[in-house]
């Protein structure tokens, strides 16, 4: 029997061994890679799974993605569920070849809302320049191609035209307020004017008073022309005060103007405002018109200075004629309490000899004092204090000056009665919607290509006033006035309207009351209206209603473009004599009973802008953070019609996660050992973190 060494297979499966360990390590640690991956695969399709989760009807109305949670807790068991499938749970740790398990005390689940930091602009801005890329935008009345980004700075230069044009000519709706307002102050002289009038016809009365005196010679018709004389003294005295107090008015009007046109030399010189050359004549001219009433050769001073001299005259006069027939007067009464005492003293019963001389001695003063008088009653005669003709009007107000007034005051107020309709007004809400504010920061500067963005989103996905006149309905079925309430932010669509009218307004007076200014046709126009409607006006307070009238004109022709802007057409920006549609005629029936409803005009062409322009205009102006809060505040309410509980601030914009996966070794554990409770490894941990985020 032939015997064979096994010391070769001994030491055969001690090489096998080391080989199959080594290949065993290998493999393991390629298999430990591997699952590295394959967890973080599992980690971003459980996020992924997580993302999909967006809320539909926020998608659909808004374009927004976000996903609505609960609370974490809840949030972290639904997230754990996405990745379960992933790897098996328990102790089949070979039921898989990537082995792992995992539960929420190692899930750190983070995430940001769509209220963090500035998500919710970014969203906006990322879809806006997808969507709007390769389609155009109609602004002042021709469509813009946005096909790329230099199309977008082409848009935003031409904003940037229409704002400084804007602005520049503010001031032009501003003119009559900032430094020709002094109709007040001239009513105020005239006032004065007619208390200096009526003293004069007092100081004739007193005149009067002393022309009818009597010449009788006795002391107590002395004493009586006395009195007079000092009543009329009084009455000078007053009449002169009220000339000084008239002179203190004509200077302060003077100072006024002088103050105005220093600041408009200061406003002119700034920088800040732009006058045109024919603008800037007329202004000045204007300043000169008032200055010529009120300067120290006027006419009105030199009235002033006839008059003062007039009474100073009679004054000094009637003060000698006084000091003498106070002469008589105090001589009589010596010469008689003389007499009395004299008699006193007698007691006889006829007068003696010294009583006799002092009756004749009171005879002789009686007979001069009534020659003296004779001689002034003649002189009284041409006496007369000639009425100070200080032009003032002929009535302090009239209905016509109320209702310019009123049309000016305008801007400063609520002017959609002039505008629309009771049926138009009747179909806008007065119904409080007040929304839920939040705070929502901004990174949109005033004027950006961003800012430009979002207005454009809010405008593509919220409803305004007449919207759907451009077949644009909106998602959410929303009919209130959602851009005027971004704008304004008040309560109920008629009093966001309201203030989004007024804005347009104060854009539309400026440009069109400079129009005024430039045209010398305009000017003469306003000029023969004022005469003739103003007659009765001092020439003074008719310059005045001059620069109301031009205001008031500008102010009409501006509500006219108004309501033709709110009817859904383009106006001029700047007008020409061509699209110019309210005549001077109509102030005062616009002022009255608001622009005529029968205006069946066709959009002006060229340079012009519609209601959604304005509206975008005044979006790009306002503060984006406003905007933002109101915008969150709108969308949260018409979501909630369909959703109650819907809650804006409970949507995530981006998960960030940690996850520890606790993992055992497959082919270096041993696990085909049949000892079960056998642990001849640890476990390890595989860290994986993940993030997701809309639109990065």
């Amino acid at each position: 029997m032939k015997r064979y060494n096994g010391s070769i297979s001994i030491y055969f499966t001690f090489a096998i061994v080391i080989i199959i360990s080594v290949i065993m390590s290998v493999t393991e640690i390629a298999r430990i890679n591997c699952q590295k991956l394959y967890l973080q695969l599992a980690t971003d399709a459980g996020l992924d799974s997580m993302a999909s989760l967006y809320h539909r009807n926020l998608y659909e109305y808004y374009s927004l993605y976000g996903v609505e949670y609960k609370n974490k807790d809840l949030l972290e068991t639904e997230y754990l569920s996405y990745i379960e499938p992933y790897f098996t749970d328990g102790d089949a740790y070979i039921d898989n070849w990537y082995v792992a398990r995992i539960d929420e005390d190692h899930i750190d689940l983070n995430f940001k809302t769509l209220l963090d930091e500035n998500y919710l602009e970014k969203e906006i801005v990322n879809y806006m320049k997808q969507k709007i890329i390769g389609k155009s935008i109609k602004f002042l009345g021709e469509s813009v191609m946005l096909t790329e980004e230099n199309d977008m700075e082409t848009l935003k230069e031409r904003i940037e035209n229409v704002f400084e044009e804007t602005e520049k000519n503010e001031i032009y709706g501003e003119i009559y307020e900032r430094y020709f307002d002094f109709e007040s102050l001239i009513r105020n002289m005239e006032d004065h004017a007619r208390t200096i009038m009526t003293y004069v016809d007092t100081v004739n009365i007193r005149l009067n008073a002393i022309k009818a005196m009597s010449t009788s010679g006795t002391y107590n018709n002395g004493k009586s022309i006395s009195s007079k004389m000092e009543s009329l003294l009084k009455e000078a005295k007053t009449l002169k005060n009220a000339l000084r107090g008239y002179e203190e008015k004509m200077g302060e009007l003077k100072e006024r103007i002088y103050a105005s046109r220093d600041r408009y030399y200061a406003d002119k010189n700034s920088g800040n405002y732009e006058f045109t050359d024919d603008v800037c004549d007329f202004i000045e001219s204007e300043f000169d018109r008032f200055i010529s009433y009120v300067d120290d050769y006027s006419d009105m001073q030199e009235k002033i200075d006839e008059g003062r001299a007039n009474i100073e005259n009679i004054e000094r006069i009637v003060e000698e004629d006084k000091r003498n027939l106070d002469t008589y007067v105090s001589e009589l009464k010596d010469i008689t309490d003389e007499i009395t005492d004299e008699r006193k003293k007698s007691g006889e019963e006829r007068d003696n000899d010294y009583i006799a001389e002092l009756v004749d001695e009171r005879k002789g003063v009686e007979d001069e004092l009534k020659e003296f008088l004779k001689e002034l009653k003649e002189t009284y005669e041409d006496y007369k204090m000639e009425q100070i003709e200080i032009i003032v009007s002929s009535s302090t107000h009239t209905s016509e000056s109320n209702l310019l007034e009123k049309l000016i005051s305008m801007k400063n107020g609520v002017v959609i009665d002039l505008v629309l309709s009771d049926e138009e007004i009747g179909k806008i809400s007065t119904i409080d919607q007040t929304i839920r504010g939040f705070n929502v920061l901004s990174n949109a500067d005033a004027l950006s290509i961003d800012k430009i963005l979002l207005g454009e989103y809010e405008l593509d996905k919220f409803n305004y006033y007449n919207k759907e006149k451009n077949n644009e309905i909106v998602k959410s079925g929303s009919t209130s006035l959602e851009v005027e309430r971004l704008i304004a932010g008040k309560g109920s669509d008629l009093e966001n309207i309201k203030m989004v009218i007024n804005k347009i307004l104060l854009m539309r007076i400026g440009l069109d009351v400079l129009y005024i200014y430039t045209n010398p046709d305009k000017r003469e126009a306003v000029r023969a209206f004022t005469m003739a409607v103003f007659s009765g006006f001092s020439p003074l307070l008719a310059e005045a209603m001059f620069l109301v009238v031009l205001t008031a004109w500008g102010t009409a022709q501006a509500l006219a473009d108004v309501k033709k802007i709110l009817d859904n057409k383009r106006v001029s920006f700047m007008h020409s004599e061509a699209t110019w549609s309210v005549s001077i005629s109509d102030i005062l029936d616009i002022a009255r009973n608001g622009v005529s409803n029968d205006d069946e005009s066709s959009d002006d062409t060229g340079f012009a802008l519609d209601y959604k322009d304005y509206l975008r205009l005044l979006l790009i102006s306002t503060k984006q953070k406003d905007i933002n809060s109101r915008m969150v505040g709108t969308i949260e309410k018409n979501i909630q019609n369909v959703q109650s509980n819907f809650d804006f601030s409970k949507l995530i914009y981006s998960f960030d996660t940690k996850n520890d996966f606790s993992c055992r070794h497959l082919f270096t554990n041993f696990v085909f050992v049949p000892a079960k409770d056998v642990v001849l490894y640890d476990e390890y941990k595989i860290p994986i973190n993940a993030y997701r985020s809309f639109y990065d």
